[in-house]
């Protein structure tokens, strides 16, 4: 092909059988395409635009059960969380009828006293302590102590 110097540097372009672009130019050295006019706005027939499913419809339609592995899996659109790209799961056990589920287990609670309060639990009714000695004070607590742990 010879072209001539009058002519720019995209004629081999201009012929081109691609009809994906309006034309061509060049930018900074690379060659960009032009793309097509927007198309004229006209009357817009309504009919053809409103579908049957309302957003609630297509929202919370019923979805048959499906899974990844299974064969003939219904085609949705892509969604991350879609039930077709998840894994089968069992079923949930059934608990027998009229079976209670709850039990209230903790290690740490005594039951035999579990709801009675401190202060229950720590005063005896003695009259104050007027003794200013820290030794005779820290052994009749010790004795106390003793005596309600056992």
């Amino acid at each position: 092909m010879q072209k001539s110097q009058s002519e720019g540097s995209l004629a081999f372009l201009k012929d081109s059988k691609v009809g994906s672009a309006a034309g061509f130019m060049l930018v900074s050295g690379g060659i960009m395409a032009l793309p097509h006019g927007k198309k004229s706005k006209g009357l817009v027939d309504f009919s053809k635009r409103f579908s049957a499913v309302s957003e609630y419809q297509d929202c919370f339609r019923e979805i048959p059960h499906c899974y990844a592995s299974m064969d003939r899996k219904p085609l949705i659109p892509y969604h991350p969380n879609a039930p077709r790209s998840r894994l089968a799961l069992e079923d949930a056990p059934v608990p027998l009828k009229n079976a209670s589920t709850i039990q209230f287990l903790d290690r740490f609670c005594v039951h035999n006293r579990r709801f009675v309060s401190t202060h229950k639990n720590y005063y005896t009714g003695e009259k104050p302590d007027m003794r200013s000695n820290p030794g005779m004070i820290a052994d009749s607590t010790r004795l106390k102590r003793m005596l309600m742990e056992k």
